[in-house]
């Protein structure tokens, strides 16, 4: 039986891909305008009184609970164990014409591709390395020694491995991606799991003091944006060479 893909012509996708890039942008903007409300989010996760001085105050208790340092670390895999699956079935459907014929093979090498993109390139080597925003336990809001930077300010005190944005949560994000190149049936039972999954490790994120809630939403819809534009460049390119 031959793979059928999820179809997309050249207007929707690109229409797609245009909405998704706006939206980020959008949200962006929104966290820089209104910071205020990633202190709130996360001060609602802190036990205590926020810490100001750095002395007297709460702690992010979630962050300390031995379940949730578990759960963290299984959800961490998920986007490892499916990039290995799809290298493999990229691996098989070149040796075989049959096999390749029941999987998307140019849609998972894209969404390797996006994998590599966003995840990879744009999240962890480009903003991470270099927006200097520091985590939530960080700042001294919540008992860090730096100052509070908002969402999109590249000028905090963070030198490497910063908050802007949450590379668990672009992984996440990813996995998302996956859902659309499964086929119908297969949709229909691992899609709502792997969403769920997929949302649970943005936020735990955020619970453990980790990030803010505008790390999560911009690193999770990170790698959807990616994803979606080279769904448009894929359609653009089978329009023209018809």
């Amino acid at each position: 039986m031959t793979y059928q893909a999820v179809p997309f012509g050249r207007a929707s996708a690109s229409g797609t891909s245009f909405l998704m890039a706006s939206t980020w942008l959008l949200l962006l903007s929104i966290f820089h305008a209104f910071p205020a409300m990633d202190i709130a989010i996360s001060s609602f996760f802190f036990s205590g009184a926020l810490c100001g001085g750095g002395v007297g105050c709460g702690s992010f208790a979630f962050g300390r609970y031995e379940s949730i340092k578990l759960l963290r670390w299984a959800l961490y895999g998920l986007p490892y164990i499916a990039a290995v699956a799809i290298v493999i079935g990229v691996i098989a459907g070149s040796l075989s014409k049959s096999i390749a014929a029941k999987m998307p093979v140019r849609r998972l090498w894209l969404s390797l591709a996006t994998l590599g993109l966003s995840t990879g390139l744009i999240v962890n080597l480009l903003l991470k390395s270099h927006s200097g925003r520091p985590r939530p336990i960080q700042t001294n809001f919540f008992g860090g020694h730096m100052d509070f930077m908002a969402a999109g300010s590249f000028f905090g005190q963070c030198t490497s491995n910063c908050s802007f944005v949450s590379g668990e949560a672009s992984g996440a994000g990813w996995l998302l991606c996956l859902i659309i190149l499964l086929p119908p049936k297969a949709r229909l039972w691992f899609g709502p799991p792997v969403a769920i999954a997929s949302v649970a490790t943005a936020v735990l994120r955020v619970v453990v003091g980790a990030h803010y809630i505008s790390d999560a939403v911009l690193g999770f819809l990170m790698p959807i944006v990616v994803f979606s534009g080279l769904i448009a460049l894929e359609q653009r390119f089978l329009t023209s060479a018809r």
